[in-house]
């Protein structure tokens, strides 16, 4: 392949760093990949984790693949290691290259890692108890890290020169590994981009009515959480993703709304003052928030809140650069204009 600016590089796309999360394995921690029969095909990208797409896009729950994109076939070349988080709200996108792609970064002496991780209820269902403790796809995201530990070298990158960096949920991600004790010791330094671990404080520990939600949405039984996630092992994965677009309610308190908001509802008795939903177009920021797990005698992502890390100035020690966009959120901006504009002209 070539970079942006013509330097030649190789391309490894689809390799498997965990076992197919299908079956039994849904709502599971990954299995990691340690070993591989013959030779690995890594010509192509894998498909996108389930998620709302257009019919003709790669889509597939045996999603768990990794990308490596390097200027050297020299093995021992030691290069610095980008690790590429994407963003998509822990709902969407992915790391395939025509989203993710490497022509700009491997201009450089680089080594780029993107992956795909579980996105939405696969990869965020959480009850709260052992049935669905939650978070596989921050688990996702550290058996990746662990892949490259194994790995990276064959691609001359270096092992202890590991940069994780993400946008938007993959800013808020690289910020949750910084206090993940599952993470400690997998990379080296973190960049964050237009998101932040800190923007829901404190963070549940369940999400137990989303998943009540997700079972209504797909016509399963919601009685208590083994009868959801059982009901939920037995979907279509693309039933999954696409039943996304019933999660674009949100409720709001009237105090949280703008006084334009709260005229147009009125006005046009979309729902009583006092119990208001607000339509937020067809993108749910913020489904599946990260949780701080309950301590059930397994291995949790997070043990206490991220702020709480932060304030005993227990954070792992590694140098952390944090950023936002010029225009950040312009796109959810411009559509609440829109919105203004339709209801004034409703007034006329």
């Amino acid at each position: 392949m070539k970079s942006r600016r013509g330097r030649s590089f190789q391309a490894y796309r689809g390799i498997r760093y965990a076992h197919a999360p299908v079956g039994e394995l849904r709502f599971q921690p990954p299995k990691p990949m340690l070993k591989y029969e013959g030779v690995v095909n890594a010509t192509d990208d894998g498909p996108a984790c389930p998620l709302p797409a257009p019919p003709d896009y790669p889509v597939d729950e045996d999603c768990l693949t990794i990308n490596v994109y390097t200027p050297t076939s020299n093995s021992s070349a030691s290069l610095p290691v980008i690790f590429f988080i994407h963003p998509g709200g822990f709902y969407s996108m992915t790391g395939r290259s025509d989203l993710a792609g490497p022509h700009y970064l491997l201009d450089r002496d680089v080594v780029l890692v993107t992956i795909n991780y579980r996105l939405g209820s696969l990869g965020f269902l959480s009850t709260g108890d052992k049935i669905a403790p939650g978070k596989n796809g921050f688990r996702d995201q550290v058996v990746a890290m662990q892949w490259v530990q194994r790995n990276i070298r064959a691609f001359g990158g270096d092992p202890n020169l590991v940069t994780i960096a993400g946008c938007s949920a993959g800013s808020i991600s690289v910020m949750l590994h910084m206090v993940s004790p599952m993470s400690k010791g997998l990379f080296h330094r973190g960049i964050s981009m237009s998101g932040s671990s800190m923007s829901q404080d404190p963070l549940p520990d369940n999400l137990y009515d989303l998943a009540v939600k997700q079972a209504r949405l797909v016509g399963c039984p919601a009685d208590n959480s083994t009868v959801i996630v059982e009901c939920l092992k037995t979907k279509p994965w693309r039933e999954l993703g696409d039943s996304l677009r019933g999660f674009r309610l949100f409720a709001a308190s009237e105090d949280k709304l703008s006084c334009w908001s709260r005229l147009h509802l009125q006005l046009l008795a979309i729902a009583p003052i006092d119990s208001i939903s607000v339509e937020w177009g067809f993108d749910p920021v913020g489904v599946w928030p990260p949780v701080v797990e309950r301590d059930l005698g397994h291995q949790r992502f997070l043990t206490e809140q991220p702020a709480d890390t932060l304030r005993r100035n227990a954070a792992h020690t590694t140098p952390h650069l944090i950023s936002q966009t010029t225009d950040e959120f312009f796109w959810s901006a411009y559509s609440s204009y829109t919105y203004h504009n339709y209801f004034l002209s409703l007034l006329g």
